[in-house]
């Protein structure tokens, strides 16, 4: 970097253009209960914003006296009403009972209308019915009567909330959005928040380097006089630092910006912020474009709207995604890795529903199927209909084509294929002149479909119009069509359960005889398998007939009892997953050879869904109302299914059984084993299934709570000592004197204390806790006697099983210290370390009784300073608190407003605390109290009421006790989060996505 460089640079600094003089560019109007101290606050930082060469600084009017307090103060306030350009609104509790308030907005729609009025939300809530179109009057607590009464479309409002509820708001990573959202406006109808947000943190950008450069010419007239360029080198590297955090926080605050209009954008953002720059500001964005759009489900990626409002009928998988034919004569394909769905218009009537099309299930007994096909790579589409086929071509056309689209006359087509190159067109129909079943082929291949038709094909028989290739007669009813390998084609007629093999060139039976199907299955798209289910009401069993040998394969498929009427809908050619469909959602199902391990995937998030297929390897795609929804079931992910005692208390009936998480990470890049203990004595391991005790067992049905030995291991302890280890999905048996090893504790103790309430994995240790506090610290190995140290209590029992009371234990991520919250008792923290060397005065008092408590372990904050580790408590008033494990100082508490449950589970690597707002989650900033996100759920809660243990965190995930199980796929940690936003995304970053005065890498994230 040149002298003259730095002249340059530092040459530009200047105060901005002056304010204009002849009016105020907005008047803002709040409550002084509200937001008395806020409001001028924020006033004085919405004129700091937007400073540039020659635009001039902002005039906005701020009345700091009140009519509360000089009512005669209105003509005044009149006129620079009179003289504004905008009224910004100030929303909240406070404002909408204020009557100063209400007069000054009435004035305002009477004189300028609602079209300037800019509405910020500070508290409370506002509330836009749908179905009545209209504000919800009731519900919405910070709108003025006038405001309420005369709005007539549903209002924009700019979210100052979270502003609002942090101490430290000025440092908040929305504030620059929110702030640019409000200043755009004033600043004309053609400026956008982005230009305003990109301008404001350039001129950060550019002021931090002038500091950098500055200090780095110094640094090396410095170091030319000691001869040394330690320092200049240093300074060099800080300035590049400075530019890349600048830029990756404009990153991350324009993602915030345009999360709700663009999604898929805001998630590409937010993966760029935090891959240049890992601080809490990017982290907050990434975590919030994650979870921001996030459904119930987490693994559906995202939906898609067909173009030109066209309603799906029928999808059908490719290679790459699906192709589609709607209910007016339109094909669709839509591979998810290149965009959005593409349409070719029809020219014909609208499809009628052909046999069982409508039912939202492609195939099956007793219906007609498939009823679209298309090759691999989805370019050519054919769809039946009432009067024959739609055949279409996407992308190039062959060369002299002309024409996407045809149509081939041909009533009573009962289904269709294309050849995965697609050279090639299947056809089976039933011949109304002669009764017979009739299959052709066509050939595709070079030439342009409107020629189909031979020259007099108007003098000619129907079937005899089209230019087949091959045709052939069949006794089967055809329902199926699938071309096979060693140019064959099956053709199946599920109706009579019967199979056969053709060639494909002459279409004549190969010298294999018929196959008979098993009744009511469902084929793979190649027919080379066929699935069937059965169901007794507490299993669902899936059942793979492969038709060349008859060898069959079982699979469990656990469908919750809630979910009603499930069938089998589709099976990939790789037999690795089956889709079964429920009223209430679909199930994936993994019934992969060869292994033990199977998952399960509970898939929702939309409406009605019709036509599901199974896509690739890894993807499930469903049609639902013109809409294609797309889930993901790649990875280790799969939901642990509630236990068949459960199904009952989820219709509401009270007395469900309740659940002991626990998980085990060998290392950060493995999968992380998940055990599910639950109340009634039921013991679920992820992808193994149910544990079963030893046969006579005298702790059958007892609750057992789980510990993880190590990845392939978990303990389960009873109540009064006793264990069994697991050797994968089943128990090895009694693990013989396991009680002696706690003798000390239970059987020398009292016996009012000899209940095991809480088992919990140390680094190295297994730590057992009794209700008395006692702890017992055994190595994992189980080889040596167990430490015992008194716990704080007494002889008084003070803590009750996890089921019970959940949340009363916790052990720091290191294992070094463990807290306990005994119950109407003074919290306490024992030091593991201190226990281990045989201590016994190991025990300190960290606050008065409260709930529940966490340990979050140190760790370094933006700043570089330490932190050290943290207890997060909730309190009797629901109140959550920090407190630092050791040390003097007092709790401070976290400033939650709203109704919050005492759901209760701290995210270590973002660093949230999460609680349960209704059925969803609400994340808050552990160091702030500031709400960062909500999370949408389906939480399971027995008695009505949800229960601590319905959410936990651990190893880099965040598991969920839902209505149909638990669900393991959301994640939280930085690398599983990218990898989430990329799949949501669906597509690579751009330049043009990129704000100004940022560029796009040269190796951008989320790309393959």
């Amino acid at each position: 970097m040149t002298d003259r460089i730095v002249r340059s640079l530092l040459t530009t600094t200047r105060a901005s253009a002056p304010p204009r003089t002849d009016g105020y560019d907005a008047f803002l109007s709040y409550s002084r209960d509200s937001d008395g101290e806020f409001a001028p606050a924020f006033h004085a930082q919405l004129l700091d914003f937007d400073k540039r060469e020659d635009v001039p600084d902002l005039n906005i009017f701020l009345d700091r006296t009140g009519l509360a307090n000089n009512p005669s103060l209105w003509d005044a306030i009149e006129r620079k009403l009179e003289r504004s350009d905008y009224l910004i609104l100030f929303a909240s509790e406070g404002a909408a009972s204020s009557k100063y308030v209400a007069k000054e907005v009435a004035w305002w729609l009477d004189h300028r209308g609602p079209g300037t009025l800019l509405v910020a939300l500070t508290s409370g809530k506002i509330v836009w019915d749908q179905t009545a179109n209209e504000i919800d009057a009731i519900s919405t607590t910070a709108l003025p009567a006038p405001l309420v009464e005369r709005i007539d479309h549903e209002p924009k409002w700019t979210d100052l909330t979270p502003l609002r509820q942090r101490r430290f708001w000025r440092h908040h990573p929305y504030r620059p959005g929110v702030l640019a959202e409000l200043v755009a406006p004033l600043r004309g109808p053609d400026v956008s928040t982005e230009e305003i947000l990109s301008a404001h943190i350039a001129r950060q950008s550019s002021a931090g380097l002038r500091n950098r450069l500055v200090n780095m010419a110094l640094g090396v007239m410095l170091a030319l006089s000691i001869g040394a360029f330690a320092f200049a080198e240093r300074e060099a590297d800080r300035a590049n630092e400075a530019v890349n955090a600048n830029a990756a926080h404009l990153l991350g605050a324009t993602s915030h910006v345009v999360q709700q209009d663009d999604p898929a954008t805001a998630q590409l953002l937010a993966v760029e912020a935090v891959e240049r720059l890992r601080d809490g500001q990017t982290r907050t964005a990434l975590f919030n474009a994650v979870t921001a759009n996030e459904p119930a489900d987490p693994y559906l990626l995202r939906t898609v709207d067909v173009p030109e409002e066209t309603g799906l009928a029928d999808v059908a998988p490719t290679a790459t995604g699906v192709v589609g034919r709607t209910e007016t004569g339109d094909l669709v394909r839509w591979n998810p890795d290149d965009g959005a769905p593409t349409v070719l218009r029809g020219d014909r009537t609208p499809f009628g529903s052909v046999g069982g099309a409508g039912s939202g299930h492609r195939s099956g007994p007793g219906r007609t199927g498939p009823v679209v096909s298309g090759s691999a790579d989805g370019a050519v589409v054919a769809a039946v209909d009432d009067l024959g086929v739609t055949v279409g071509r996407f992308g190039p056309l062959p060369e002299g084509g002309t024409s996407r689209q045809t149509h081939l006359d041909l009533p009573g087509t009962t289904a269709v294929a294309v050849t995965p190159d697609g050279d090639t067109l299947l056809i089976a129909w039933r011949d109304a002149e002669s009764g017979r079943n009739r299959i052709g082929s066509i050939n595709l291949a070079g030439r342009d479909l409107a020629v189909l038709e031979s020259d007099d094909g108007a003098q000619r028989a129907p079937e005899q119009r089209l230019a087949f290739r091959s045709k052939a007669e069949t006794d089967l009813e055809v329902t199926s069509l699938a071309v096979g390998s060693s140019r064959t084609v099956a053709v199946a007629d599920t109706a009579a359960g019967t199979l056969e093999i053709r060639s494909l060139d002459s279409l004549e039976p190969t010298g294999t005889g018929p196959v008979d199907l098993p009744e009511g299955a469902v084929p793979s798209p190649s027919l080379r398998d066929w699935a069937t289910l059965a169901s007794d009401g507490d299993t669902t069993t899936v059942t793979l007939h492969h038709w060349a040998d008859g060898s069959v394969r079982t699979a469990d498929c656990p469908v919750p009892r809630t979910w009603s009427d499930p069938e089998v809908v589709a099976v990939d050619d790789a037999t690795t997953r089956a889709l079964v469909a429920t009223d209430n959602g679909l199930v994936a199902c993994e019934i992969g050879a060869g292994t033990d391990v199977h998952r399960t995937w509970h898939l929702s998030g939309i409406r009605r869904p019709g036509s599901p297929v199974l896509v690739g390897v890894d993807r499930v795609a469903a049609a639902s109302d013109g809409r294609i929804a797309l889930w993901s079931t790649a990875d280790t992910h799969g939901d642990v299914p509630l236990p068949g005692a459960a199904g009952v208390a989820a219709t509401g009936s009270p007395g469900g059984p309740t659940a002991v998480l626990a998980t085990f990470r060998a290392e950060p890049t493995l999968p992380a084993g998940t055990a599910v203990s639950w109340s009634d004595g039921t013991v679920m391991i992820h992808g193994l299934g149910t544990v079963h005790l030893p046969a006579g067992s005298p702790d059958a049905g007892r609750p057992l709570l789980p510990v993880w030995l190590d990845a392939d291991r978990l303990l389960l302890v009873t109540p009064d000592g006793d264990a069994y280890r697991t050797q994968g999905g089943t128990a090895a048996g009694y693990e013989a004197g396991f009680r002696d090893l706690v003798a000390r504790g239970l059987d020398q103790g009292d016996p009012d204390c000899a209940t095991i309430v809480s088992a919990q994995r140390t680094r190295d240790d297994v730590v057992l806790v009794d209700a008395c506090s006692g702890l017992h610290v055994l190595d994992a190995g189980l080889q040596e006697q167990a430490l015992y140290v008194p716990g704080p209590l007494g002889t008084t029992p003070r803590l009750a099983p996890e089921w019970a009371e959940p949340g009363r234990v916790a052990v720091a991520d290191d294992g070094s210290e463990l807290a306990v919250a005994p119950r109407d008792f003074s919290l306490r923290v024992a030091d593991l370390d201190a226990a281990a060397r045989g201590e016994t005065d190991v025990w300190t008092v960290r606050g008065s009784s409260v709930d529940q408590v966490r340990l979050i372990g140190a760790r370094s904050s933006a700043e570089e300073t330490a932190q050290p580790e943290r207890l997060v408590t909730l309190g009797l008033d629901s109140k959550v608190r920090l407190r630092a494990v050791t040390g003097p100082g007092d709790p401070e508490g976290l400033d939650l407003t709203g109704t919050y449950g005492d759901v209760l589970a701290v995210l270590p690597g973002p660093d949230l605390v999460a609680r349960n707002q209704g059925e969803a989650l609400a994340f808050f900033d552990i160091e702030t109290g500031q709400k960062v996100g909500a999370l949408a759920t389906r939480l399971y809660a027995p008695g009505g009421r949800v229960r601590a243990n319905d959410v936990y965190a651990g190893d880099g995930q965040l598991l969920v006790v839902q209505d149909h199980g638990v669900t393991t796929g959301w994640t939280f940690s930085d690398d599983q989060m990218i990898a989430r936003a990329c799949a949501m995304a669906g597509r690579t970053p751009t330049a043009e996505d990129m704000p100004d005065g940022v560029t796009l890498s040269d190796t951008p994230a989320c790309t393959d």
